[in-house]
């Protein structure tokens, strides 16, 4: 881990390639040193794109992820296969993939977690991720205050199924909620302070699911919402966001204080309404309707949607609720 400075970092990477977009790049291609042999715009996620990468780049020593998920996701996926070192220098907080083994693919749209990369270095720098908009950094809360949905369903998977539940990892998950919520400000304000937080808390999700063995002390049905959507609409979305509309919407079918959930939300500054990111009444409705169609295709872990009726009504009634 390096917190400050990515400043001629490039020069110690051998021979390297770069998985990155526009924005993140112009943000540290003046400061990062050494000289790419290939500097790759990600495209997206889908497997036939990263298995095209990894035969056509030339051979190099390090692959370095710079930006959001995408591009990080692309770089550790090149990482596995080709089996060179790792370097993430998240720009952007607004997603834990800088934190955890696991590569995101996409395989006819459905996301598979492939691989297990370790970085050499992941690289935070204040200077880039602070210069990016707020919300784009907000938007990393997602992916951590989903514990609060993610364990009621591991929780009710133990209840109905028998399935395995660690009381300790639980109470650590716990943890990592209250310290999320008690740092609301530092986060909405993107300080120093705000983004060591979101790191950190990046990192012990990903320390609590390997002790489980499982995401299930972070993703639960809310991650449905995300997957869906996407699914559905063809179209890239700010994960952490979306993860926050599929937090409000299944705590409410959980009936776990859905009124904390949104107060809470608001002060860490995630956005979270449908109108943030720009879906419309339909695809609102029609995303919480294949939920459970989504989670039975994916083979998706047992949660609330397996156990609630999920009816039309109910998704109206979210929709003037999040409008």
């Amino acid at each position: 881990m390096v917190y400050g400075k990515i400043d001629g970092l490039g020069e110690t990477f051998g021979r390297f390639v770069v998985m990155t977009m526009d924005v993140p790049w112009d943000l540290v291609k003046d400061r990062i040193g050494g000289k790419p042999l290939k500097v790759v715009m990600t495209e997206g996620l889908e497997n036939e794109y990263l298995d095209r990468l990894v035969r056509e780049l030339p051979q190099v020593d390090t692959v370095v992820g710079i930006g959001g998920g995408v591009a990080i996701d692309t770089a550790k996926y090149f990482s596995w296969k080709r089996h060179c070192k790792a370097v993430f220098v998240p720009t952007i907080v607004s997603v834990n993939a800088y934190a955890t083994p696991g590569a995101a693919v996409r395989f006819s749209g459905k996301v598979n977690y492939l691989g297990n990369v370790i970085p050499e270095h992941i690289v935070i720098d204040y200077q880039a991720i602070q210069s990016a908009p707020k919300r784009l950094n907000t938007a990393g809360t997602g992916d951590i205050y989903s514990c609060r949905t993610a364990l009621f369903d591991w929780w009710l998977a133990h209840e109905k199924t028998g399935e395995a539940y660690d009381e300790k990892t639980a109470n650590e998950s716990r943890r990592i909620l209250k310290t999320l919520v008690s740092n609301a400000s530092e986060i909405r304000n993107v300080t120093e302070k705000g983004i060591k937080t979101l790191v950190q808390l990046h990192i012990d999700t990903n320390t609590v699911q390997l002790a489980a063995g499982s995401p299930r002390p972070e993703e639960g049905s809310e991650h449905l919402f995300f997957y869906e959507l996407e699914e559905l609409t063809g179209r890239a979305f700010v994960h952490g966001e979306v993860v926050g509309t599929g937090i409000y919407i299944l705590t409410h079918f959980q009936n776990n204080e859905e009124a904390i959930v949104e107060r809470e939300m608001n002060e860490m500054g995630l956005l979270f309404h449908p109108r943030d990111y720009g879906i419309t009444h339909d695809e609102f409705v029609n995303t919480i309707l294949n939920m459970k169609k989504y989670s039975k295709e994916a083979k998706s872990m047992f949660s609330i949607v397996d156990v609630v009726d999920i009816t039309r009504d109910d998704a109206e009634m979210l929709w003037k609720k999040l409008s």
